[in-house]
């Protein structure tokens, strides 16, 4: 069957009755590609209130000729007309070059990937974004005074353009980067954010806590670890259990929830020998040390000892 623009638009809205959802229904399971695209069309619909007066969009031609179609429409139905506008130029867009530009507002413009190779944005200063499959970077069309601000969700390859006097910051996930020109490499996960720095210095940090930051230079490799708050720093060819975290710091925690931690930051596999030593309290700040370093920190403190097999490690 074939769906228009505007069941689209009454089904975003919320207002389809019963036949028409069940006439959707079967539309999105003709096609797998009518699922993908509903889905991305929806991110579009819910990321910000609409303003009709403030829009534009990357494919003009789509616009121009949707507003001559329905030039005729009463003044009341404006706000309507655009919504399909939108939506038009999102499924010309999605389905011709892959990604989608969209001004929300006068000063903010979002481009999001759905193409299987990495695309390029070019920022109004002249820096090179090479946005991976699925993510998304917004920015404004005019950097402010001060700095030139974006907001990253997902994977990109960035090349600065220099300017001491207005840094480059990156917002991702809990992370904030800031650079003057460089290039790097930023990956935003569920649980951790990384960042490879291939050229230049990045000063990589807590966006809620500045202070929990680093200094990288070419050959770096860092990560924030969400749940711990903990960044870690290598080399981009190190293993993980090499890296120095930065400072992790317990009062009164039990070993268990401590060896939970220090698996998830370093991807090992730590284990307890037994019930009574899971209970143990520990009260410790470990500072730039890597994991073998922590271990042998902990047995010396409970007098403990510790046997390793490759990844995994036991503590006895």
């Amino acid at each position: 069957m074939k769906v228009n623009t505007e069941v689209l638009t009454d089904y975003l809205n919320e207002k389809c009755d019963k036949e028409t959802k069940q006439k959707l229904a079967l539309w999105l399971k003709e096609d797998s590609n009518n699922q993908k695209y509903l889905n991305e069309l929806k991110i579009y619909w819910d990321a910000k209130e609409f303003k009709p007066a403030k829009i534009e969009f990357d494919s003009e031609a789509g616009f121009q000729k949707l507003l001559a179609k329905k030039s005729n429409k009463k003044t009341q139905l404006i706000r309507k007309t655009l919504r399909y506008a939108a939506l038009v130029v999102a499924l010309i867009t999605t389905g011709l070059f892959g990604y989608l530009a969209v001004n929300w507002n006068i000063s903010d413009t979002i481009v999001m990937n759905v193409e299987q190779t990495e695309k390029t944005v070019i920022l109004p200063d002249g820096t090179s974004i090479y946005l991976a499959k699925g993510s998304t970077i917004e920015y404004p069309n005019q950097f402010s005074k001060n700095e030139r601000l974006v907001k990253l969700k997902g994977e990109a390859f960035f090349k600065v353009a220099k300017n001491k006097v207005k840094p480059f910051i990156i917002l991702s996930g809990q992370t904030k980067t800031k650079v003057v020109g460089t290039s790097f490499r930023i990956i935003e996960e569920s649980n951790r954010t990384t960042i490879k720095v291939i050229t230049g210095i990045v000063e990589f940090m807590e966006r809620a806590n500045p202070k929990n930051k680093i200094r990288l230079q070419k050959g770096d490799l860092a990560q924030f670890v969400n749940n711990q708050k903990a960044v870690i720093k290598g080399y981009s060819n190190s293993e993980k259990k090499d890296f120095l975290v930065k400072s992790l710091k317990y009062k009164n925690e039990r070993l268990e929830v401590i060896c939970k931690d220090l698996s998830e930051i370093f991807g090992a596999t730590i284990k307890l020998q037994n019930e009574n030593i899971s209970q143990l309290s520990l009260t410790a700040v470990f500072e730039n040390q890597n994991l073998e370093s922590i271990i042998k920190s902990i047995c010396f403190t409970l007098d403990l000892e510790f046997e390793q097999k490759e990844n995994i490690i036991l503590l006895k």
